[in-house]
């Protein structure tokens, strides 16, 4: 008589269920979990420097899978535009002169506050030095951009603006990360390393704290801490979730009051060709998450995006490192166990079964952090979980030899006998 569907589930259930159970508790496979790790922090400790795999190893250096939640899942496609917070004011071409007209301009539509994302590296024209400086002085609720650096007593200092001084506030708008690598995440302060006093605050942090008190105090308690960057708007040819006003519209009066009065106004260069890299980042957003060939994003819309992130409450979790070691730990321990079952008692399919295992895990595991970063806003690193599976495969063979070896010098138990296969 042929079984009822559910039972023949649940006995096939329960038969995979003994393929991954059998041999967890054996002394083998606990050893065996254990000697992975080893290995692997035995190899990441050789100081190897093999040119031939510098490129592998400046592909992989800047791939995060999650970025394929942004760039082909849509992430944030259906964000509707910022119509309460956030307006960008395109500067353009403007000279030293021509930005302090639309700093007033600008400031004559009662924004909350300001922040011009530009760097001043030096004294130019003396007379337009000094309408820009005016202009700097007279709107206090302007927050200038600033880089910082160390000086040479290793003190933290903001450094790159020849308006500095003028300036009521300013926040630094340096990412942690090189030109040529995604925007991921940022540091919203900056802690002197020797003198824990000196805390200096990002573009973001300074523009946030003039205009919501209560997002800024929680900000403030990631001080010195990475903080993923949640991309939810963008800004392109095709698309804009943020509204921006030219320069020329601005000073000509023709725009609605409404779109910058007690809002954040952000002066700074805006350019949306694809093929203008000027003032350009990479992000997650990018079209291409692998093997990139343009930046995507201008810098002023990955500081839009940093502060729509703070004012909304709208943070990435992010699962402690020893967390992501617990599930890798756990996950090498349950598949040891598996393939150990194979080796012993299936050799003959042993290569294949692990093979197509590790495949389909790859493909789970991506798939699932993918799926935890999308839904919940949670990122899990699951590179250790792969890179434990793939290197149980191969710790086998060697665990085998030292049992046996062991065995037969030391009377050692052990599942693996001589020549089993």
């Amino acid at each position: 008589m042929k079984k009822p569907l559910h039972k023949h589930i649940g006995h096939q259930a329960r038969k995979m269920h003994g393929h991954f159970t059998k041999y967890l508790y054996e002394r083998d496979t606990i050893f065996a979990t254990i000697w992975v790790f080893l290995f692997i922090i035995i190899l990441g400790s050789i100081p190897l420097n093999l040119g031939s795999l510098n490129p592998i190893k400046l592909g992989l250096k800047d791939l995060d899978m999650n970025d394929m939640s942004y760039s082909k899942l849509g992430k944030a496609q259906n964000t509707p535009i910022d119509t309460s917070n956030i307006v960008v004011i395109n500067i353009g071409q403007a000279d030293r002169e021509g930005i302090a007209a639309i700093i007033n301009k600008t400031a004559s539509y009662k924004p909350k506050v300001m922040g011009l994302d530009v760097i001043f590296n030096g004294p130019r024209d003396a007379a337009k030095d000094s309408l820009l400086r005016e202009a700097i002085q007279r709107n206090k609720n302007l927050v200038v951009a600033v880089k910082i650096e160390t000086d040479s007593s290793d003190k933290l200092i903001p450094t790159e603006n020849f308006f500095l001084n003028n300036a009521s506030y300013y926040g630094y708008v340096n990412f942690p990360n090189d030109d040529k690598e995604t925007v991921r995440y940022y540091f919203p302060f900056k802690k002197d390393d020797h003198d824990k006093q000196i805390v200096l605050p990002s573009f973001s942090s300074s523009l946030v704290k003039l205009y919501d008190t209560t997002a800024y105090n929680k900000i403030k308690k990631k001080a010195d801490s990475k903080v993923i960057v949640n991309y939810t708007r963008n800004v392109t040819e095709r698309k804009k979730q943020y509204l921006v006003i030219e320069g020329e519209d601005l000073l000509m009066d023709n725009i609605d009051s409404s779109a910058i009065n007690g809002r954040i106004a952000l002066l700074a260069y805006v350019n949306l060709s694809p093929n203008d890299i000027e003032d350009k980042k990479f992000t997650p957003m990018n079209e291409k998450f692998a093997g990139k060939s343009h930046p995507d994003m201008n810098g002023i819309f990955v500081h839009a995006n940093i502060i729509s992130m703070v004012l909304e409450k709208n943070y990435v979790k992010k699962l402690p490192s020893w967390a992501n070691w617990l599930i890798s730990v756990l996950v090498c321990w349950l598949f040891m166990s598996f393939f150990i079952r194979y080796y012993l008692e299936s050799h003959i399919w042993f290569h294949l079964v692990a093979k197509i295992i590790q495949v389909a895990s790859a493909i789970l595991f991506v798939w699932l952090g993918i799926h935890l970063f999308d839904r919940y806003r949670l990122k899990v690193d699951m590179k250790m979980s792969l890179l434990v599976i793939i290197m149980a495969v191969d710790v086998i063979y060697f665990y085998e030899a030292w049992a046996v070896w062991m065995h037969k010098k030391f009377n050692y138990k052990t599942v693996f006998k001589p020549h089993h296969h």
